[in-house]
């Protein structure tokens, strides 16, 4: 079966509460202060109410430059990224579904992994469509219909995801990014 492509207008896209829960509420445990939590409210992501089943993607964009502001104020905007991307990981994988995705994705070795992870994208929010190509036993690059002007991030999330397959000394380089679309290879040292 083929899957027809998700044609949804920028203004239209939007991330899965599993996303904003992963990272505000089990990612930066004992890190949310009363400033930032308040600057996340005014931002309209209110952590003292329940969280929506959606917010909009330039929200939540918004959301991740004041949290890189808030708890990674003094190191190097791309190394924030870094940071938080690794701490989403580890929240994700705190959530209902992440536990379940993680347990599959640590039984599936890294290969299989790489393959699943157009699913699993798509299952963070309502428009992205991710393509693989294989270029060798550890290498691949992932294509991707959207661009996130966060430096640093997607490639330590990926990386995270790696990781937790079982990948040994996972890579992620940006090689593609017109503002539109993005491509990154994905290595890792492959099993002898």
């Amino acid at each position: 079966m083929t899957r027809r492509p998700r044609s949804v207008p920028p203004e239209q896209r939007q991330v899965y509460v599993q996303v904003v829960e992963g990272l505000l509420q089990h990612g930066l445990k004992g890190q949310v202060s009363p400033r930032l939590r308040e600057r996340l409210r005014q931002a309209g992501v209110d952590l003292d109410r329940p969280l929506l089943p959606l917010y909009p993607v330039p929200l939540w964009a918004r959301c991740l430059d004041i949290v890189v502001e808030e708890v990674y104020p003094d190191v190097p905007r791309a190394e924030g990224f870094a940071r938080l991307a690794r701490a989403h990981v580890e929240g994700y994988g705190s959530t209902l579904l992440g536990r379940a995705v993680m347990g599959v994705m640590r039984v599936l070795g890294p290969r299989r992994m790489v393959q699943r992870l157009p699913e699993v994208l798509r299952g963070t929010d309502n428009y992205t469509e991710a393509t693989l190509t294989e270029r060798g036993p550890a290498h691949f690059e992932l294509h991707l219909n959207s661009s996130l002007d966060s430096p640093g991030y997607v490639e330590a999330l990926l990386e995270g995801l790696l990781a937790a397959g079982g990948a040994k000394a996972p890579r992620v380089t940006k090689v593609h990014d017109d503002g539109d679309s993005s491509t990154y290879a994905l290595t890792w040292t492959p099993e002898p």
